[in-house]
């Protein structure tokens, strides 16, 4: 967690977001953007961008000299990938963590990073939309320990482990009423943020460019369904 804790004050997301995503991104705090069930908007604020803090940080930690590690990131996948992995790369260095980015297709990223080859990463890039559109299934793909026989943590590349947020994450699965679940979902992403678990970079709302001669109502799920768009 210390060594995890350097990066945090080290990247400033706003550049991200207003310069490698051209403002179509929102700095997040959380595993969950606003339009998931149970996104709770007071713990969404990111860590300030404090690059003299990470250096102390990075020095506590037993590293004042800095350290090197690899980042897988896919260079194909999700808008902006590799730029977005080349400003965090930037941002590390200025405070001691050099980072050997690695960016390759998605086919070749993830057949790297994913169980088939022993979640071989230290460091990657990964996107996330909930298709249930709910904060339970953040928790069982990304949060839960990685257990291949139930299936949860499949998608949890760095292993991240904590005992109550696994337990959590079955809970949440279970609680009908709306108060005593929100108040998990709450106690598991406070534990991961606390534990820096995952570093959240920002939210990416849907971009479409629709010409002047078609009408098109998009579905929140960014599936394109041609149903719904007309012709003029």
């Amino acid at each position: 967690t210390r060594v995890r804790a350097c990066s945090v004050p080290a990247i400033k997301m706003e550049a991200i977001g207003d310069k490698v995503m051209g403002g179509a991104a929102t700095p997040s705090g959380l595993m969950v953007a606003p339009q998931i069930n149970g996104h709770n908007p007071a713990l969404n604020t990111p860590d300030a961008y404090d690059p003299e803090k990470a250096r102390a940080l990075l020095a506590e930690a037993g590293y004042p000299d800095g350290f090197t590690l690899t980042m897988d990131c896919p260079n194909n996948r999700y808008v902006n990938d590799e730029k977005i992995c080349q400003a965090v790369a930037s941002m590390l260095a200025k405070v001691g963590i050099n980072v050997d980015l690695l960016a390759q297709p998605k086919s070749k990223y993830f057949g790297k990073v994913l169980s088939q080859n022993n979640y071989d990463t230290s460091f990657y890039l990964l996107g996330w939309t909930p298709g249930s559109i709910d904060s339970h299934n953040v928790f069982m793909n990304l949060l839960a320990c990685q257990n291949a026989e139930t299936k949860a943590g499949l998608f949890n590349l760095g292993n991240y482990c904590n005992a109550r947020v696994d337990e959590i994450a079955g809970m949440i699965g279970g609680e009908t009423d709306p108060a005593k679940r929100q108040a998990l979902i709450d106690e598991g992403f406070k534990i991961v943020y606390d534990e820096i678990g995952y570093l959240p970079l920002h939210q990416q709302p849907l971009s479409w460019g629709v010409s002047e001669n078609v009408e098109v109502s998009q579905r929140a799920d960014n599936v394109f369904d041609f149903r719904y768009i007309v012709m003029k």
